[in-house]
């Protein structure tokens, strides 16, 4: 058994000193709502409230303003690179999923078959691994599934979370499974296939802010936040008990997120800290 411990200081506190900035990044006139780093090639894309997505080149310290970007006409809430790096998925305050060709970011492609669309805005827009199927989670309280290459919807998951918004999504490592979290305050564990709900986690009162949640790096486990105890969770992904909370944010966790190749997290805070966890031993 392992639990996440944070880094502490020679001096014993419960969290380490400061990292020191490497890099800032400035171009957006609105907050930000999600990040994506390109797969291939060092690219970060940023979205915001300003109706924008801009690209930025992180290989370069002295570049602190987008190459380029995409002008929506509406609150971009959502974005996520296709594997390959050659598409990119945007769900906005608009019903309409954009795709879009990085080669031609002038003119997304939609879906044409109305029946396809979500009834309210998007809250989280997330590939698979193989970029075959993608995902859509909506204020109109569904989840629905797509074919990345007709973008078609494959089955939608009406009320998914009860009627609640479900605010984010994740597909497992081999496509056979699903999570989401929403504002009923439940993580849910759906089977692709059939659609069929496998697990059913209650993580107490969780209203204003999204449920983010994640699988670590193995699928053993998975993030959460807790919006009234300023704390990340760690769940048992198969028996959906409670293993850790992880505390030492003074105010509401935002956002929770896993390495994809080692058993390390990261939660991020209204605090203006983020926190950098490292699995270890009980009793190290």
């Amino acid at each position: 058994m392992k639990t996440f411990n944070h880094t502490k200081s020679e001096h014993g506190e419960d969290f380490a000193p400061a990292k020191p900035v490497t890099r800032t990044f400035y171009d957006h006139t609105n907050a930000i709502n999600d990040l994506d780093f390109h797969p291939v090639v060092p690219v970060l894309i940023s979205s915001s409230k300003d109706c924008t997505i801009k690209f930025y080149d992180h290989s370069q310290n002295s570049v602190k303003r987008a190459f380029k970007h995409v002008q929506d006409t509406h609150n971009i809430r959502s974005i996520n690179f296709h594997p390959s790096g050659e598409y990119i998925l945007s769900g906005t305050e608009h019903p309409v999923i954009r795709l879009y060709d990085i080669n031609n970011l002038t003119q997304p492609y939609t879906s044409s078959r109305p029946q396809d669309h979500h009834l309210g805005p998007i809250n989280q827009v997330r590939y698979a691994p193989e970029g075959n199927i993608f995902v859509s989670c909506s204020k109109d309280g569904s989840i629905k599934l797509w074919d990345a290459v007709s973008h078609r919807v494959i089955n939608t998951i009406q009320k998914a979370h009860n009627g609640a918004e479900p605010t984010s999504v994740q597909f497992s490592a081999n496509q056979k499974y699903l999570l989401s979290g929403g504002k009923d305050a439940t993580i849910r564990l759906w089977e692709l296939t059939t659609g069929r709900q496998l697990q059913h986690i209650i993580t107490g009162s969780h209203w204003k802010h999204r449920l983010q949640v994640a699988f670590t790096w193995n699928e053993d486990f998975i993030l959460s936040s807790d919006e009234n105890g300023y704390a990340g969770v760690v769940w048992d992904t198969r028996s959906g008990d409670l293993v850790q909370r992880l505390t030492g944010h003074t105010n509401v966790v935002l956002w929770t997120a896993s390495s994809p190749v080692e058993n390390s997290i990261i939660t991020c805070s209204n605090d203006h800290r983020a926190r950098f966890w490292v699995a270890e031993p009980v009793g190290q």
